[in-house]
């Protein structure tokens, strides 16, 4: 999971303006026109182009990603246009927004899962050499259960980036991210070891 810093654009800010009841979920389908650009800024200017929650590299086109509402629109449809609850996950069934999404999380579940602009990430995971992500509390350990984040592709890619780095720990981590561009924690954290 990366750490977000939110920077919302006057595009969204103006669209939230003209309409008039935000706090329903139905309100999600009233900005349909300009949802694409929403994404495409998110992932570009705040996730360097990664999946907020498994850091894979994924693409702002509507098939391989999505703008997931950190607390869904289910539970919390009056958070349904806040952008700081707007972060792009990439559209795997088996693990970040659908794993969460089909969890069946109640309203106070969402205030024990780490939130990527809230929470201190690098403070709450850490990561094994075998590819695991793991937490250094309940709160992070529900976080990985919820999101799938120890679903066994991510691991064994985890895995594999570690053996492929071995002869690399003289380069930097920006170096190796420019690179693989994707797994930055796991890099930062592999490279620092």
């Amino acid at each position: 999971m990366i750490q977000v810093t939110k920077s919302e654009q006057n595009f969204f800010i103006v669209k939230k303006r003209s309409i008039t009841n935000q706090k329903q979920s139905d309100a999600w389908n009233k900005i349909s026109d300009i949802r694409a650009k929403l994404r495409n800024h998110i992932l570009t200017n705040e996730q360097e182009k990664m999946c907020v929650y498994c850091e894979k590299k994924i693409s702002s086109d509507s098939s391989k990603s999505n703008i997931d509402h950190f607390r869904t629109r289910n539970t919390h449809p009056h958070l349904t246009l806040l952008y700081d609850n707007l972060f792009v996950s990439c559209n795997n069934k088996n693990h970040c927004s659908s794993k969460k999404d089909n969890s069946g999380l109640a309203n106070n579940d969402f205030s024990n899962l780490i939130n990527p602009i809230d929470d201190d990430i690098e403070n709450n995971f850490s990561f094994t050499t075998f590819g695991e992500l793991t937490g250094k509390n309940e709160k992070a350990k529900f976080t990985i259960d919820v999101f799938g984040l120890n679903n066994r592709s991510l691991v064994e890619e985890r895995k594999n980036i570690f053996l492929q780095l071995q002869n690399c720990k003289h380069m930097s981590v920006e170096t190796i991210f420019e690179t693989l561009q994707c797994h930055k924690s796991f890099l930062k954290y592999i490279i620092s070891a």
